[in-house]
């Protein structure tokens, strides 16, 4: 489904080029659950937003089956995610003059427009279950605890119910009982048969995963699993 084949993404520091990923290749297919681990730095963040069509790499090509990622336009790239692609951000992307329940309902629009709202409804009462926040979906981003918005957040994602979930640091600001229920729900997920991409510095979350790769300067270093 997605493929990834040698590729290089580099920033400019002043006069200076600076290497964040270094010839990686992988492919993600229906019903994989994939973890890259490792230190801050490493490259992972950079790796998911290539993915996500987010950055443009240097070279190297990124394939959601026939369509290229790492060439498309940027109205291309906004229908290639809305077809493929749940986000979770490592950081909260939630607007802040919308609810919680409208942030969710903006998300669910931008992929599925007004149509099948029982279905939304039905998705927002499964997420804010598996994830305790039913009495959050009224509030606003900015009456939430880091915690709370990660949990929000992660419902804004994946309430679009794609194929292939890409989590960025999906772990972060969560205590022990809500990682667990987020853990789960991932699990889940991959049940009913989306592709899971995770960047994660927790090896107990990427444990989860099927395969795990470690990414060290940009590099694949080692297949952990």
């Amino acid at each position: 489904m997605i493929r990834v084949h040698n590729l290089h993404i580099q920033y400019k520091q002043g006069n200076q080029v600076v290497p964040a990923v270094r010839g990686v290749s992988f492919d993600i297919n229906p019903g994989d659950y994939m973890a890259f681990i490792g230190p801050s730095g490493s490259g992972k963040s950079t790796l998911i937003s290539a993915l996500a069509g987010l950055i443009r790499p240097a070279s190297g090509e990124i394939h959601a089956e026939k369509h290229k990622i790492h060439s498309a336009s940027r109205s291309e790239l906004s229908r290639i995610r809305a077809r493929y692609f749940s986000i979770v951000f490592q950081f909260s992307e939630m607007l802040s003059r919308f609810t919680v329940r409208e942030n969710l309902m903006l998300s669910w629009m931008a992929v599925h427009g007004s149509r099948r709202l029982d279905d939304f409804r039905e998705r927002t009462e499964y997420l804010a279950s598996r994830l305790d926040i039913f009495p959050l979906l009224d509030s606003f981003p900015g009456q939430l605890s880091g915690g709370q918005l990660q949990k929000t957040a992660i419902a804004r994602a994946l309430i679009r119910d794609l194929p292939v979930i890409l989590a960025d640091e999906p772990s972060g600001n969560l205590d022990p009982e809500s990682l667990k229920k987020v853990k789960l729900l991932f699990a889940e997920e991959h049940e009913k048969g989306k592709a899971i991409f995770l960047v994660t510095h927790d090896m107990q979350f990427a444990l989860d995963a099927k395969t795990i790769f470690e990414l060290r300067d940009g590099k694949i270093s080692q297949l952990v699993k």
